[in-house]
Parts: structure tokens; sequence; C-alpha cells
């Protein structure tokens, strides 16, 4: 059994400027905007919280990186941003890391490189945590090797229910858990970089 979700076709997740070395959050592109997403992270909705509880699933997204710097690395990871801290704006840019990234090999300028990355998470309702567990990242069909994941993230389960005694009105409520955000970084800062994600979604084991 899985699932899917996604929050916009990932057509929306070109990325064409990048400048600075610091950490940056994939963003609704252009294309997205004008078919009338709002602009602000391309961020991925994982779902009922419910269905999350006491369930192993997975985090993924993949892509391409067309690489223009010189002695350019790139170091790809994800984000989280639970649905009860985040609800009122979307996520911003103060998500947890799930893991720490860790740069790839020198990429050559003009040159394309897939990447991938695969992150499985355990949600407990009674705990109201995620237990992160080692991803799995691959830039240009090279393993980066990821040291260090994070401590169990603190999220808000809320369970489906109807109001007692039954009224004819289902009120069943049920949020989301959270929002997951693939980040990447640049050791050299690179306005002319090209980046499109080809593939986002939350999976069911």
């Amino acid at each position: 059994m899985s699932f899917i979700q996604n929050q916009a076709p990932v057509l929306y997740s070109l990325q064409t400027s990048v400048s600075g070395t610091g950490t940056n959050l994939f963003q609704v592109s252009s294309v997205g905007t004008t078919a009338g997403l709002a602009a602000g992270n391309f961020n991925l909705i994982a779902g009922p919280s419910n269905n999350l509880n006491g369930r192993r699933f997975t985090v993924l997204y993949g892509g391409w990186v067309k690489a223009h710097g010189a002695t350019q690395e790139i170091a790809f990871g994800l984000q989280i941003f639970p649905w009860n801290t985040s609800v009122a704006g979307g996520p911003t840019a103060s998500g947890t890391n799930t893991f720490t990234a860790v740069n790839s090999g020198v990429l050559t300028a003009g040159t394309y490189y897939d990447f991938i990355v695969m992150q499985d998470f355990f949600g407990e309702a009674n705990a109201n945590t995620l237990t992160c567990f080692a991803p799995s990242v691959y830039v240009g069909g090279t393993q980066v090797t990821i040291a260090s994941t994070a401590a169990a993230v603190t999220v808000a389960f809320n369970t489906a229910s109807v109001t007692e005694p039954i009224t004819g009105e289902n009120n069943t409520t049920d949020y989301p858990l959270a929002y997951f955000v693939p980040t990447y970084a640049n050791t050299v800062s690179d306005t002319t970089e090209t980046l499109q994600l080809t593939q986002c979604a939350v999976q069911l084991i």
C-alpha cells in the first residue's frame, strides 16, 4: 500500500539563479506562479496525520542539476515544517533539517548530473514525534555518505473524530502532519546554475 502527495507539479520547481553558499529551499518557479500558485517554498505535504501514526513512510525527491560554477560542489538536504507550527503561512525558512547535508564531489561546469534523496520516517502519536532514519543521497550516480540525522522531531498528530452524541453531521478533523521542503547548498555562488525536480513524493511503505 502506498500513497503519493505533492504540493504542485514538479515542472513548477525549476531553479535558474542561485546566489550565495547558504542553504536554499526550492521555490515555486515563475511558471508556477503564472499558473496560480502562491510564490514561496515548493513544498510537499505529508497527508493526514492519523494515516501516518504507527507507520513508516518515505519522503523522496530527485531531478537534475546543470553545474556552471568552477570547482563547485552541492549538498542536497531536506527540511521538515510540522503542520501545527507552519499552517498559518505555509513553511518558512526556519524548518528542521532532517539530516546534516554533505557536499557531493566536484561538479564540472556545463555538465548535467542527476540527484536523488530518499529518507524514511516513523510517526508515533503518543510521543508526537517523527523518527528520522538515515537517508540515501546520490549525486551523479555516486552515493554521498550521510553521517548525521536529526533527533526525533516533535510534531502534532490529530486523530480523526466525530462529536458525541452523533448529531448526523460529521465533524471529522484531521490535519496534515507536516510539510517537507527539498534543500540544496553550493560551495561556490552560481547565478546561472539550473536545477529541476522531476519527482517529489511521500509514500507509505
